[in-house]
């Protein structure tokens, strides 16, 4: 509470102003800043935040891109110490879309369970799984949402960006015969261009653009760093107290101490009051700087470099447009990073700010009974994150890359057209280059830099290098062993061709829990899923509104209007805060469109037992000597990061795969027959997104 935190007000005074808080409060990126100011700064940026900063160096990088217009730049933030951000190139309108080109959404299967997760860089920038649809993949989980997602700053008194809820997801069929396919579970099945300018307003030339973190965001670490960090409402408030005494001082040509003394007495009273504190940090300290605030606000006061030039951008930016994502004709690569304008030799084609990630926290330590239910226990045993991380292997220290389109960069080692490397721009934060693994911060900037001219529509390419080959050359000629030889129909089948083809069918009324599941069950890893916000009472959403997927109970049916009409029990969910609901709750009169079929935790594609794992390979100069921990491989450990042995794989006699068989087929839908595995995907004709 705030009562508690700011008890003793007069020693906040002095703790707050330390910039290394706000530093902390966001972990990312460089520290380099530059801001002017009309007269003194804003009070939560004291005027020591400026004082010892340099002014800005032109990037001494070589980047040659064609200077075509740019719609989005990423350059030092606006707000200090805080590292990178996100510049409009151009003007966006309200509710346009910021980011067109999709990114790649990774979820993070159950890490908080990883004990080293919890205070990690990689733990500040996930988003909850319920913001991409990706909240069935398990009981607890998040996802990576690069660039916009994890680039843009917050600020919650100039947020522009709000995310989509209803248009911009995507959501992957997955492979449509997991026996053969060997990119299985490689890929994520997630992909985003979700993050529109919010309502009601527009985002001008040059401005930043800040995402909306979330009121707990922010108020939920006042407390661990002694600051105070406004609201909307406050700013909003505050810019109403600067403009009724801006009225005050109309006719003056100078500011009389008395005048000084009352503004101070305003901004005292209200720190007193600590239901009004965080509007006393929203305010100028001095009178001199009323004029000036109410005409531009209290929010943008406080970061008065919010807004760069065009020039200062091309000049001390980098270009987010210049790769889009598309269909790669890279065998088994799904999509791929195709270039929006010719390039020369040398030009960067992208930045690639990356944050450090120990390799032990993408390991998938624990799974619920559920997972095992339903997934062997031989893996994957890390997480999809590792395979788009860079690393090397007698390193423990990994990198995530987060800007634009990066991700779908594929591996080509014949003919690639383009390679990483670090930057030394001033952005980059090379000191960590001198400190081992595990004292390695966030900051690093890496490059993809042309290898060679490459052309308006050519896909860029890298070598992922030797490691990373053989890795996957392994993980084909033993992939048919591992998942024909130990074959069950129900795991190598991908569940999510069941769920469109009961999605497809509206007509055909839902089985209810008790009276029609029990006997006739859907097939595995299949669960019935509704949209309601409620969990007791009449269901409320219409057809062009509705959200909130979470698992459902059918308990009754009835026919009116032409239609079936639901009655459901809701399943409690993190994303609702229901710890336990009263076995009375029901929803009713539900309808079909709000009914999903939808695939159970842990069976999907990313769960698949033998899907591959494993870092993009790095150059051995690209690592200091100082990161090189690993000096030979973990015992029993493979190339594709799984822990397994082909000895170890428990086979089923031909009797149990029989009995196994025949329970799938029992437990089939009543117009569909499936007598092999690999016949499955005439169910559906082509790969398509749910």
């Amino acid at each position: 509470m705030l009562s508690e935190t700011y008890s003793d007000f007069s020693s906040t005074v002095v703790i707050r102003n330390d910039p290394l808080f706000y530093l902390e409060q966001r972990q990312g990126i460089p520290d380099h800043v530059v801001v002017s100011s009309p007269s003194n700064s804003p009070r939560i940026f004291p005027q020591r935040w400026y004082d010892n900063d340099d002014p800005p160096q032109s990037p001494t990088h070589n980047n040659e891109i064609e200077t075509e217009s740019c719609s989005l730049y990423m350059a030092e933030s606006s707000i200090p110490n805080s590292g990178l951000g996100i510049f409009a190139g151009k003007d966006f309108v309200q509710d346009e879309i910021v980011d067109p080109s999709p990114q790649a959404v990774i979820p993070l299967i159950d890490i908080q369970s990883n004990l080293l997760y919890s205070g990690s860089v990689l733990s500040d920038y996930p988003w909850s799984a319920w913001s991409q649809d990706a909240q069935f993949e398990s009981p607890s989980g998040n996802v990576l949402y690069p660039n916009l997602g994890m680039l843009a700053n917050s600020h919650l008194g100039l947020a522009n960006l709000n995310q989509n809820v209803k248009v911009g997801k995507w959501r992957s069929m997955g492979s449509d015969d997991r026996s053969v396919d060997v990119s299985t579970g490689a890929n994520t099945l997630y992909h985003a261009s979700t993050f529109k300018v919010a309502s009601e307003k527009t985002i001008g030339i040059g401005e930043e653009i800040f995402a909306d973190y979330g009121v707990n965001y922010f108020h939920h670490r006042e407390e661990k760093f002694q600051m105070v960090f406004p609201t909307a409402d406050n700013y909003q408030e505050a810019d109403e107290i600067v403009r009724d005494f801006a009225k005050r001082l109309q006719g003056k040509d100078e500011f009389t101490v008395e005048d000084e003394e009352e503004w101070k007495n305003i901004i005292l009273k209200l720190e007193e009051d600590t239901d009004k504190i965080r509007v006393a940090f929203a305010l100028p300290d001095s009178v001199e700087d009323i004029r000036y605030v109410a005409e531009v606000g209290t929010a943008r006061y406080s970061i008065p470099e919010s807004v760069r030039s065009i020039e200062w951008l091309q000049e001390n930016g980098f270009c987010l447009d210049n790769l889009r994502v598309g269909k790669s004709s890279i065998p088994y690569a799904g999509n791929g990073a195709f270039a929006m304008k010719s390039m020369k030799e040398g030009a960067i084609v992208a930045p690639m700010p990356v944050i450090p990630i120990p390799r032990s926290i993408l390991n998938i330590e624990t799974k619920s009974t559920n997972a095992q239910q339903h997934s062997s226990p031989l893996g994957p045993n890390k997480q999809l994150l590792l395979n788009y991380c860079f690393g090397h292997k007698n390193s423990s220290l990994l990198f995530f890359p987060y800007s634009s389109s990066v991700h779908f960069v594929n591996h080509n080692e014949i003919d690639p057209n383009a390679y990483i490397r670090w930057s030394d721009s001033h952005l980059s934060k090379t000191d960590n280059f001198n400190v081992p693994p595990n004292q390695v911060h966030s900051g690093l900037l890496m490059e993809l830099v042309a290898l060679r001219d490459i052309q308006l529509g050519e896909e860029v390419t890298i070598d992922y290098g030797i490691h990373w080959s053989q890795a996957w050359d392994d993980h084909v000629s033993h992939y048919q062993d591992l998942v024909v030889d130990n074959n069950r129909i129900d795991n190598n089948i991908n569940p999510a061709l069941w769920a469109k083809e009961l999605n497809d069918n509206l007509q055909k009324p839902i089985r209810t829990v008790k009276e029609e599941q029990e006997g006739h069950p859907y097939p595995p890893c299949i669960r019935t899923a509704c949209h309601s916000q409620e969990h007791n009472g009449t269901y409320v959403y219409t057809r062009q509104d509705f959200e909130n997927l979470r698992y459902c109970h059918i308990q009754h049916r009835v026919w009116k209007a032409n239609q079936y009409w639901y009655d459901a029990k809701m399943e409690p969910s993190e994303f609702h805060g229901q710890s336990k609901l009263d076995d009375e709750d029901l929803v009713t009169d539900i309808p079909r469109y709000a009914i999903r079929f939808v695939v159970e935790e842990y069976c999907s594609d990313l769960h698949f037992p033998f899907a591959f794992r494993h870092e993009i390979g790095v150059p051995d100069d690209l690592y200091p000597d100082l990161w090189m921990d690993f000096w030979q491989e973990e015992d029993n450990e493979d190339e594709n990061g799984s822990n397994y042995e082909e000895n170890d794989i428990e086979e089923d006699d031909d009797d149990d795969d029989d009995d196994d068989d025949d329970d799938y087929l029992d437990h089939g839908l009543d117009e569909m027959e499936v007598v092999a595995n690999t016949q499955v995907k005439d169910l559906v004709a082509d790969k398509e997104e749910l």
